[in-house]
Order: C-alpha cells, then structure tokens, then sequence
C-alpha cells in the first residue's frame, strides 16, 4: 500500500499519477489540495472518495473563494454535477485552471465559460454590464458604482473591439483570440494555492 493510500482512501500511487498527468498540478499540490479537502468531511470522503462538498464547506477551507466576485460561476463551471458542491476530483480541475503552469489557450476556454453568464455560447452586452456589476459593487451600500448607461457603454466598446466578426457578441474563438494578446491575463486568471 502506498502513502497515498494508507493517508487518503482512493487516492492511490496510481490515480496520483493519472492526476499529474490530466492537470497543470504537480504531486506536491495535488497532495496539498487533497490535504484540505478530505479535512472539510474526513469520514465521509473516507467512506466515498467521490463525495460532494458543499459550496460552503469549499469555501471555509479555500479562502481564495471567498471575496471572488465569480464565485457562484466559478461552482457553477466547475462543478461536474451543476449542483454547487464539488467533488475532489472537481476542486482539481478549477486549481488546475488557475494554475500558473495552465497554458493560455486553456484558462481561456475556462474564461470563457465563466464570463458566459447566461451560457449562451456567446459573451454578449448584456454578460459585459453583468460582469461590471461584479466588479464595481459595493458590498458594504449594497449598490453599483457604474450606472446602467455607462455599462452600456463599456459594454458598446468591448463588443466593437473584441467582435470580430460582427456579429453582436463574442464567441469563444474571438474571446481566445482576443486574450493571446493580453499579456496580464494568465497573471489575473490566476490564484495561489
């Protein structure tokens, strides 16, 4: 029986290895992250190594989640289930998003999908006011700091420079496109273990 084995229930010298190679983590931080998760519900995670966590208990323990203005995305994204908990196997997949070893074509696609607020396929004007509603407001008087014509605005310009093909909205290969070009975007899709 390997270490793995005797410590966490399923997780075997040999699906370790899977994980290394399916993800941007390395053994260290797969450890680490299984670590903090089998602490959330130890007997239960023993008893199913698949068991789900619930959005709360993730969030105790992951503290980079707390204040993220995507968090309700972020589950709904990487939540296997669509069911706002996370399995572990689930909880790897979002770090290995937010890798810093993740290449940019791949934390795009991740983007993508988590600024698709209304899953559409497409980020369209109305995502953008969603997203600068995210990121201007203001917890503590509960209000935005742009008013809804000037996330029109923001919007209106986004669209023109990232609308390639004029269409109204942005699809995903216009939004990877778009974001090979941005240096800072692998520095900001990004947390810390």
């Amino acid at each position: 029986m390997g270490l793995c084995e005797a410590k966490y229930s399923g997780l075997t010298e040999e699906v370790l290895e899977e994980y290394v190679a399916l993800t941007y983590l390395n053994k260290g931080e797969i450890l680490y992250l299984m670590k903090k998760f089998y602490s959330i519900a130890p007997e239960k995670i023993e008893a199913d190594y698949f068991h789900r966590v619930n959005k709360e208990d993730v969030i105790k323990k992951f503290h980079v989640l707390k204040n993220n203005p995507f968090q309700d995305r972020l589950f709904r994204v990487f939540s296997s289930q669509k069911d706002d908990c996370f399995s572990f196997e689930d909880l790897l997949d979002l770090c290995s998003a937010m890798s810093p070893e993740c290449p940019i074509e791949v934390k795009a696609a991740w983007a993508f999908k988590v600024y698709d607020i209304d899953e559409d396929n497409h980020i369209s004007s109305q995502d953008i006011c969603n997203i600068v509603d995210r990121l201007t407001w203001d917890p503590s008087s509960r209000t935005n700091y742009i008013d809804k014509e000037s996330k029109l605005k923001i919007a209106k310009v986004i669209l023109e420079e990232m609308n390639l093909d004029r269409s109204g909205s942005v699809g995903l290969n216009e939004f990877k496109l778009i974001l090979l070009r941005l240096p800072e975007f692998t520095s900001s899709f990004y947390f810390r273990l």
